[in-house]
């Protein structure tokens, strides 16, 4: 259990680190350097909630909770580095971020959240098939379609607390996004089938 823990706020760290520098970077480039994060969270094995909602078994989904709850944590450790990094591209590009969750509706919320994790588990299920190109593709596609992913999101929204720019509308915002998302990482699963667990 301490490892799971430990594994879980690590993927959240590295995705926040990645969250970091898109904010400092934005645009096309950020959002290709954003991927250096799930590259390394599927490197080394560590439990990210979008890299695992789509394989796990329904019953597991305690320990799913229990591994967003590490990855919240390992995001509140990224956002307080941040703090040291803040530059006006990055409150520029955390404003935009912001404004655009809560001016989403629930169901807006709901399926592009849902886009995030179809691509995400694709990306994941590439890797474990030694094709690496959906990892480096996969988040660049997302970010710049606007796709919510609720692991990146609790950066942002950790980053928007301690920086003073935090509304209580943000905590809905994250919850549609985590549900959609687990509704989008088993879209391939519904889809594929047999095909999927070969």
């Amino acid at each position: 259990m301490k490892q799971f823990l430990s594994m879980s706020v690590y993927a959240g760290l590295l995705i926040g680190i990645a969250g970091l520098v898109y904010l400092r970077v934005g645009g096309l480039a950020g959002a290709v350097l954003f991927a250096f994060g799930l590259l390394c969270v599927v490197m080394c094995g560590a439990q990210l909630y979008t890299g695992k909602a789509g394989f796990l078994p329904v019953k597991e989904l305690p320990r799913l909770i229990l591994m967003l709850a590490g990855n919240a944590v390992g995001c509140l450790i990224a956002a307080f580095i941040a703090t040291y990094c803040a530059s006006e591209a990055l409150l520029s590009n955390l404003d935009t971020i912001l404004s655009a969750r809560m001016a989403a509706s629930w169901h807006g919320l709901l399926v592009t959240s849902a886009g995030t994790g179809m691509i995400m588990t694709l990306a994941v299920y590439g890797a474990r098939r030694k094709h690496f190109l959906p990892l480096l593709f996969g988040v660049p596609v997302f970010i710049l379609c606007g796709l919510p992913h609720c692991v990146a999101d609790a950066f942002y929204y950790a980053a928007a607390l301690l920086l003073g720019k935090f509304e209580i509308a943000l905590l809905g915002a994250w919850f549609w996004a985590i549900v959609g998302n687990y509704i989008g990482c088993n879209l391939p699963r519904l889809f594929m089938q047999q095909e999927f667990e070969g």
